[in-house]
């Protein structure tokens, strides 16, 4: 007979596998659950009821009769609780509302200098009460703000012990705590990032992250899960050395993968505009393909020696990566030319997500910790 503790958590791991099932449909039923995870309707229906009582699970009516009685539609309620992810950056913030499914409800992108004021700090608190009036949920709905900064976070998720892009944030983990007013959490933008594009489509596989935005990171998922690191410094890609005695990086150091992949060498060469350089690179202007060239023969180094490292999937993602679509069978190809092994193709892969990510990762930090304790 099963002792008491295990009966607990045998009935905590049916809940939340039926659950999960509940998110990952539009519809579902009880017949179809008890199917996929080989336990009794009893169990089943038990566990259904409490989530309707929860307010997490509904039903919808019955589907259609194929004999007998009509089986109930049973369909998820993904605002019962909500997360927002920021992500801030030295010129820009990325504020997005998402549900229980992992679907984003909301989604703003505003020009915001960073500054450590008073200012700065009102003009967040006032974004993020806008979009959640606009929204409609109650603050009860809300389970929290992801933070996301191009820094190393401690693996507290407030402390920030280097963030060259910003010089100094020590302390900005309490002076935030008077404007929002929400349980919030600090993690690494490419971090964030990472587990955005690994969340429920990299389910027990090894991946690498390489995020070209205005600065270069990465992260690292090993068995579906990030690995951070023994000093939370795991998928610092952007300062591994790719040019010895190279241009030197916004970090102190020369050569650093960031000095040859960041996306501003390319948005640089059209005034700022990223889109605008990709939309000229494909009529053939003569600036854009040569920036292009060369941006293009550091990436594919990159991506070889991560691959060599490594040896799994390689995700480009960022502000570049959400461009790449078009171009990746020639990164494919260069890649491979270049590789002293067999290279799959479907080892290199691009974003499916955009300049969201880092933002939308944030967020899910809060729905993952939720969704983990039904």
């Amino acid at each position: 007979m099963l002792d008491k503790a295990t009966n607990i958590e045998i009935k905590k791991i049916n809940r939340n596998n039926i659950y999960r099932i509940v998110l990952a449909k539009e519809n579902t039923s009880k017949q179809e659950i008890a199917y996929q995870l080989k336990i009794s309707i009893p169990t089943v229906t038990q566990n259904l009821n409490e989530l309707i009582d929860m307010g997490l699970a509904r039903e919808n009516g019955s589907f259609q009769s194929t004999g007998g009685r009509k089986a109930k539609v049973i369909s998820s309620n993904p605002t019962a609780r909500v997360a927002l992810g920021l992500d801030i950056t030295p010129n820009h913030v990325n504020l997005i509302m998402v549900g229980l499914d992992s679907q984003v409800m909301k989604s703003q992108r505003y020009r915001l200098p960073f500054q450590r004021s008073r200012g700065y700090y009102t003009a967040l608190e006032k974004l993020i009460q806008d979009m959640v009036k606009s929204s409609g949920v109650s603050r009860e709905q809300i389970l929290g703000v992801g933070v996301s900064l191009p820094a190393i976070i401690g693996s507290d998720g407030k402390s920030v012990p280097y963030a060259p892009l910003f010089d100094n944030l020590t302390g900005l983990y309490e002076e935030l705590g008077d404007y929002i007013n929400y349980s919030y959490h600090f993690m690494n933008d490419a971090n964030a990032g990472g587990f955005a594009e690994f969340y429920g489509n990299h389910s027990g596989r090894n991946v690498l992250y390489l995020s070209l935005s205005n600065s270069v990171g990465g992260a690292v998922c090993m068995n579906g899960k990030l690995y951070y690191g023994e000093d939370m410094r795991s998928g610092e890609f952007g300062h591994m050395t790719l040019v010895p005695g190279g241009r030197q990086c916004y970090c102190g150091n020369y050569g650093c993968v960031d000095s040859y992949c960041s996306a501003l060498l390319l948005s640089n060469v059209t005034e700022g505009n990223l889109a605008l350089f990709f939309e000229r690179l494909t009529e053939g202007d003569p600036a854009c393909k040569k920036a292009w060239e060369e941006y293009l023969y550091y990436l594919v180094i990159v991506i070889n020696n991560l691959n060599v490292s490594f040896d799994c999937e390689v995700l480009l993602g960022g502000y570049v990566g959400r461009y790449l679509g078009p171009h990746l069978d020639e990164i494919r190809e260069r890649a491979m030319k270049h590789c002293n092994f067999r290279l799959k193709p479907s080892s290199i892969q691009v974003s499916r997500l955009n300049q969201e990510a880092s933002a939308m990762g944030a967020a899910l930090y809060y729905i993952d910790e939720f969704i983990s304790q039904i």
